[in-house]
């Protein structure tokens, strides 16, 4: 009888101990926290060396785009509903979230042709305009 409320109360002990063991590592576990972004910018000059990008989850409600800058290396959160962070997500979207450089590529413009395509279409609205008067004046002579 001795010997059997001894290995009653061991095997008690014991089962307790394994159970605070097993409820301990569960508050080990790591928990998402926030979102990430709560500085965003619309605009980031420069060029870009990564890209990460998190939907909007339980976490947060809002889409997540990071860029990190070639010159500083630092994360820059980009807002999502301005016009670099809407090319950044559908580029992501579109390639599936894989080939994440392609989307860090920016079409370069070149200055001298722009700046020559005005020029010609100023001189074409000028053109225009002037063509617009000659047919609207009234002729003197066939009045």
């Amino acid at each position: 009888m001795k010997h059997s409320v001894q290995s009653v109360c061991l095997l008690t002990s014991l089962s307790l101990y394994c159970l605070l063991l097993t409820v301990g590592e569960g508050e080990g576990q790591f928990v998402p926290g926030r979102c990430e972004c709560y500085d965003t910018k619309t605009t980031v000059r420069g060029p870009l060396s990564d890209l990460k990008v998190m939907l909007k989850g339980p976490t947060c409600n809002t889409d997540q785009i990071i860029v990190v800058e070639k010159r500083t290396s630092e994360p820059v959160c980009v807002n999502p509903k301005g016009p670099l962070g809407k090319q950044l997500l559908r580029c992501w979207k579109k390639g599936g979230g894989v080939d994440v450089k392609k989307c860090l590529r920016r079409k370069r413009r070149d200055k001298g042709k722009q700046g020559q395509n005005k020029q010609k279409q100023r001189k074409l609205r000028g053109k225009s305009k002037e063509s617009k008067k000659r047919w609207t004046t009234p002729n003197p002579a066939l009045g």
